[in-house]
């Protein structure tokens, strides 16, 4: 009973907090990418946060930093294309929602593939020596070096516009741009060189992309969708219209083989571990169809909303069940016709985006008072809340609570107001720490749709372990290695690193830089360009 009741008042506590967030954010983006490939290791950092390995399917979103390893390579799906990350690449998501993906690159080397533009699109990075505008759909290289500062935009495919102190430069197919400096920014536009196996890598993902589908039932823009036809097949039904079967064992079921994440503003977010398992996670609905579990798309919606987890919670909005004393939570996929009620602010016609495209009734919210996929073999998860709160897998730690309970707390689709537990020392997961330094990065406004100003640093590179450095050729002294803090928890081990480049101040342009807007191409829709405007000290 003591242990209940503990989890009660935290509970509380945390729901309020947890309320108070939501009504004072913004509206939140609707979109949110995925770790879509990873080769080597791959770090997160979650506005500002401390570093951690994170791996396929984990969501990435705005004001999140991500670096790789040595050797290391990654990909993000935005939705609108892709980005890449070579090894010991250090980039901040300064914008990602519907309408924009706005990178800082620190340091490395970073391929943008840019597959669908609107005219009210926009694709910038920014690095210490330029700003640059994506204008045109395309294949872009990025190459930024931090000493000196330099930076090497190559455009394979499409346009670009770089932005300087000295005006502004247009790049344009077969060409590369060498940008070094800052305040005085010295610019060598040139031929395209050769490949190398960054290019090679980008170019075989690209293919994966560019592959025939057997149907068009989801948007290119549905994040994960490209993954659907390799692991299933799809049927169509008069009540559900298209459903897509995985194949998968008998015993399966949705939203059990996988973890939770915690993300900032939107709660706790599901974590797949199948190759497939983002986009039926975080769009459509599940229904329980002939003896086996189907994803129901809905309607084609060109740009679909994402959410953390499409599912009824009980033991969400501090209600708790409970087996042999320890707190629980448990959770059953949403079913066709059934809403979903978003807890953040996301503008206006939310309800309706989340809920018409499955035949919901949106003149209003409304939680259903019996969820379809309850009696379902596998429908309901259950799990000891530490399991949510610590991020540890599910399927291993499912409990199962007595259906005669004597109290049946109600399903919500609002998810447990409990934060993430502090987590041991061997367990990696994203949040996880310290926070870092107040200077490490600084939170951009995520509501204007103007081109936005990004953050002039990003957090700090993961900690690498203190290892021998060989004597240098010659007999010379060995390099003097970077001073290491100690955590305050027992390190985990981490393969090698290379130390980390220091936090990149990017000096500003002493006056707005103009517009120039791009010349029309026959078929294609440019985004408009903007300015650029400084960030205030």
């Amino acid at each position: 009973m003591r242990v209940v009741v503990a989890w009660l008042v935290a509970a509380a506590a945390a729901g309020m907090a947890f309320s108070a967030l939501a009504e004072s954010d913004d509206a939140l983006p609707t979109r949110v990418g995925r770790v879509a490939n990873v080769q080597g290791m791959l770090r997160h950092s979650p506005e500002g946060a401390e570093w951690s390995a994170i791996g396929l399917n984990y969501p990435v979103a705005q004001r999140d930093s991500l670096w790789t390893g040595r050797e290391a390579r990654a990909e993000v799906d935005y939705g609108g294309g892709q980005f890449r990350l070579a090894g010991e690449t250090n980039v901040r998501i300064a914008r990602l929602d519907e309408r924009q993906l706005a990178l800082f690159v620190a340091a490395g080397d970073v391929i943008v593939r840019v597959r669908d533009l609107q005219p009210d699109d926009a694709v910038r990075i920014e690095t210490a020596a330029t700003q640059i505008a994506l204008d045109r759909p395309g294949l872009y290289r990025i190459d930024v070096g931090a000493n000196p500062p330099r930076t090497t935009l190559v455009v394979r495919e499409g346009e670009a516009n770089v932005a300087t102190a000295n005006g502004v430069e247009r790049v344009l197919p077969g060409q590369a741009a060498d940008f070094a400096g800052t305040r005085r920014v010295t610019v060598d536009i040139r031929a395209v060189a050769g490949l190398d196996g960054f290019d090679t890598w980008s170019a075989a993902r690209d293919r994966v992309y560019e592959s025939p589908r057997a149907n068009a039932y989801v948007s290119r823009e549905m994040v994960g969708e490209y993954d659907l036809d390799r692991y299933g097949q799809w049927r169509t039904y008069p009540d559900y219209g298209a459903v897509w079967f995985p194949t998968v064992d008998p015993e399966w079921a949705p939203y059990r083989f996988g973890h939770w994440t915690w993300l900032p503003g939107y709660g706790y977010a599901w974590v797949d571990n199948a190759a497939w398992g983002y986009a039926p996670f975080h769009y459509g609905r599940w229904a329980f169809i002939s003896g086996r579990w189907g994803w129901c798309p809905g309607e084609f919606v060109a740009r679909p909303v994402w959410a953390p987890a499409l599912v009824a919670w009980y033991g969400g909005g501090g209600l708790f069940a409970t087996a042999n004393g320890v707190p629980v939570f448990g959770w059953v996929p949403l079913g066709w016709g059934e809403p979903f009620v978003p807890w953040w602010r996301c503008g206006g016609g939310c309800y309706a985006r989340y809920n018409r495209p499955y035949a919901v009734n949106v003149v209003g919210p409304g939680e259903p008072t019996r969820h379809a996929n309850l009696s379902a073999p596998g429908g309901i998860t259950e799990v000891p809340a530490s399991t949510v709160t610590t991020g540890r897998p599910v399927a291993s730690n499912r409990v199962t609570v007595a259906s005669n309970r004597p109290i049946a707390p109600s399903l919500t689709t609002t998810p447990p107001a409990v934060k993430p537990a502090p987590l041991p020392a061997d367990v990696v997961r994203a949040g996880n720490g310290p926070a870092a330094p107040a200077h490490a990065a600084r939170a951009m406004p995520s509501a204007s749709l103007a081109t936005p100003r990004m953050s002039a640093t990003v957090p700090p590179a993961p900690r690498a372990p203190v290892v021998p450095v060989p004597p240098q050729r010659g007999g010379a002294a060995p390099l003097p290695m970077p001073a290491v803090p100690q955590p305050s928890v027992r390190p985990v081990p981490v393969p090698p690193l290379a130390p980390a480049p220091a936090p990149i101040h990017v000096p500003q342009p002493e006056m707005p830089l103009p517009r120039m807007p791009a010349p029309p191409v026959p078929g294609v829709s440019p985004a408009p360009p903007a300015a650029v405007v400084p960030m205030p000290r």
